[in-house]
């Protein structure tokens, strides 16, 4: 590494890819930049060095520091550098991916899930008073809310193991995962068949999945 150099070169080559993959889960470009640097910096990093590597103006880095503190991905903190005699703001990468998902789910996914699952049971109630019960629209719609619970009872799992497991034992869950997801979808129908049975069983699925999953890591 050069002197003045946050990272290597051969790291910095490779952010188009945290750029790419953030880009299409619906972040902007530069917070996948800004995120990748800091995941691939040994050290925390202040906003000037992030703007001087990635060529950015200070706008720009402020706005995406901005968003992935509010996702939980970034950590700012006030710091005392060697040579300087004063505190300077640093910003690091949380170190536990899966509780950035977590707060993602939270604070994104899952508001749109609720609000179109809200939509179609809102269409499935006019389709029903407008029709017969066998009329076909009404099992699409109904269909539509089994698919929206699901995702939410999901979502339920991912912040839920986040509050009860550290990172450090997220290996140990990994491991038991597939038995773990056998159990949730023993006897469950394809997707195209939900039945009402299977809309109001699966939360508790995952919920007694996710107990069953804690006692046996624990162990």
């Amino acid at each position: 590494m050069d002197n003045g150099q946050i990272i290597e070169q051969a790291l910095l080559d490779e952010l188009p890819a945290f750029e790419n993959f953030l880009n299409r889960i619906g972040f902007k470009r530069i917070e996948g930049s800004v995120y990748g640097l800091l995941v691939l910096s040994p050290n925390p990093l202040t906003s000037v060095e992030i703007e001087n590597t990635l060529q950015l103006s200070q706008p720009a880095v402020s706005n995406a520091l901005k968003v992935l503190t509010h996702y939980g991905a970034v950590i700012s903190r006030d710091t005392k550098r060697e040579g300087l005699d004063r505190r300077i703001k640093v910003h690091s990468v949380k170190e536990d991916s899966l509780s950035i998902v977590a707060s993602v789910f939270r604070k994104r996914e899952q508001e749109t899930i609720q609000d179109f699952k809200q939509m179609a049971i809102r269409l499935e109630k006019i389709s029903r008073d407008l029709s017969s019960e066998n009329d076909p629209r009404n099992k699409r719609l109904k269909s539509i809310v089994s698919t929206c619970e699901i995702a939410e009872s999901v979502i339920s799992f991912v912040v839920e193991l986040t509050k009860s497991k550290l990172p450090e034992e997220y290996p140990q869950v990994i491991k038991q995962l597939p038995r773990t997801l056998q159990l949730l979808t023993s006897g469950v129908v394809p997707m195209a068949n939900l039945t009402d049975q299977v809309k109001k069983s699966l939360t508790s699925k995952l919920k007694g999945g996710l107990e069953r999953l804690s006692g046996e890591v624990t162990k």
